[in-house]
This record gives structure tokens, sequence and C-alpha cells, in this order.
């Protein structure tokens, strides 16, 4: 048996603890690592994959207090937030909602790749896992990241999402090169032109012929809810615009079957859309779908 098989052995053989990583100081060498270094770099690579590993182990660690109600504390009335307060650092529901709905996959592809992969990996491909079974989507990443070590080519955002988009389709790639490729860019969005105030008129372009429509008047200023625009508009009398009832029930069915269909958590599903509806872009998309 080699010195390096016999080290390897000996590493493999206990689990990992701080105390393997090598001390950091400076040193003169060159040339091919030796056995001694090559276990040195081991370990290190080691420390990398095990604070990964770490990360869907306490998905996992959450899952287990929430639906297990561990949070409830001794006197059974510590609610979740207070819990995540005391003892996770202050994480929000939302951060550990989204953890929970990351785990299952981050451990199938450990376990297909023997080491864990990038956060921004996984959740591109989470939605898929949700539809098509994370042990699915494991393989095919695990499958991908063999290819580009294969080829010398490296496993990018562009490539995990040109997988992702592919597994949407239902259907297996026959080859992975094409998923090296770069991303088409999105086409401009147009510019889109500011909403009529009531009262006034607005001039949009159809076609060549300029169009001039008359906005009426409602009589208040400010009408629209504020989802997070950056001007802080209210609405009338200063009161805040809430959903009514059958607003907030038609909305929580969709997002149930939804938050179903992908394989997370409604909460999570509820937090990822209230993001997207507070983000710029939905007031650039909303706009044009109003005034024209």
């Amino acid at each position: 048996m080699s010195e390096e098989t016999a080290l390897w052995r000996s590493d493999r053989a206990r689990a990992f603890v701080p105390e393997l990583i090598p001390e950091p100081q400076d040193l003169d060498r060159s040339g091919p690592l030796n056995a001694r270094e090559q276990q040195d770099l081991d370990r290190v690579h080691a420390a990398r994959d095990h604070h990964r590993a770490a990360k869907w182990m306490r998905g996992k660690a959450l899952e287990a207090a929430f639906r297990r109600r561990l949070f409830r504390g001794e006197d059974g009335t510590r609610s979740r937030q207070q819990y995540l307060d005391e003892e996770w650092d202050g994480l929000s529901e939302s951060a550990a909602y989204r953890e929970i709905g990351e785990w299952r996959l981050a451990k199938e592809i450990t376990d297909a790749c023997e080491r864990p992969a990038p956060d921004s990996h996984v959740r591109a491909l989470l939605d898929v896992a949700g539809a098509q079974g994370h042990k699915q989507v494991a393989h095919w990443y695990a499958e991908l990241r063999r290819h580009g070590q294969q080829t010398g080519r490296r496993v990018t955002a562009d490539a995990v999402a040109n997988l992702a988009d592919f597994l949407r389709t239902g259907t297996e790639p026959e080859r992975l090169e094409p998923l090296f490729a770069p991303r088409q860019l999105p086409p401009a969005i147009p510019d889109v032109p500011a909403p009529a105030k009531p009262g006034g008129t607005r001039r949009t372009e159809r076609g060549t012929e300029p169009v001039t429509d008359t906005v009426v008047s409602s009589g208040q200023a400010g009408s629209f809810p504020n989802l997070g625009m950056s001007d802080g508009s209210a609405s009338p009398a200063g009161e805040a615009w809430t959903l009514s009832q059958d607003h907030i029930a038609r909305l929580s069915a969709w997002i149930a079957a939804g938050a179903s269909t992908a394989g997370i958590a409604p909460e999570l599903a509820a937090d990822v859309l209230v993001e997207a509806l507070t983000a710029d872009n939905f007031q650039r998309w909303i706009a044009p779908r109003i005034w024209t």
C-alpha cells in the first residue's frame, strides 16, 4: 500500500473535524504535490464540502423543528419567529422556509456528485425538481458536472439554467455539450410611457399614428396600492389599501397549488411572490396592461 493511499484511507475512516484543516503558514515549495501535501489539499476540500453539506443539514433540522412543533418551547407558547430569534440568530421565517425547500435537492446532489453544489445551482433547479423528482434532477446535474470535468468546461450558472430549461420540457437531454452554450439575452424592455394622471391626457404611439386618450378623473389622487414603490404613494385619505377576502382566498388557493407542484412550502412560495410583486420590474410589467 502506498503512503498516499494509506493517508487517504486514514482520513476517510474518521469524521471531519476542524483539527484536520492544515495550519495556514507560508511555505516556499514548487513542483508536483507530494503525498503529504495532497492530503493537506484533500482536507482543505473536505472543510469546503463539510460547510456546504452542513447547509442542507440546517434545512432538514429547521423542517424537523417546524413540523414536529419543537419550536414551541417548554411552556408551549413560543412562536416560530420567537424560536428563530432565540435559537437561529434572528433568521426570518421566509429564509427558514427557503432553506427547508432546498435541502432535499441539495442532499440528492451531494449524494450523486459526492460533493455539494453551490446554493445558486440548487435554487436554479428547485422548481424542476419539485415537478420531476429530486433524484432525477440530481442525476442530470451530476452528469452535467461530469461532462464539464471530462471536457474542461466550467459548470456556470448559465449551464445550470440551460439544464433546468431543458428538463422543464419533460425530456432528457441527448447531448450535454449544447447546455454549455451562453444563454440568449432577453430582448430589451421598451420604455413604457408614464401613466397619465387623473383628468389628464396620455399620448401613445400605435403604428405611426399618435393617439391621445382622455383619462377620466376618479376624483382621488394616488388611488393605487403602494407595493414597494419608491415614491411612497398612498391610498385615498392616507389609508392603506388591503386585499379583499375574495382576493385572499383566490390567491391562497393559487399559491398553495403552485407550491405543491414545485414541492416547496406555501409560505416560501408566498414570500417569493411578494418579492416579485414588490420588485421594480412589476411596475414596468403592469403599466402597459392598465393604460393601453
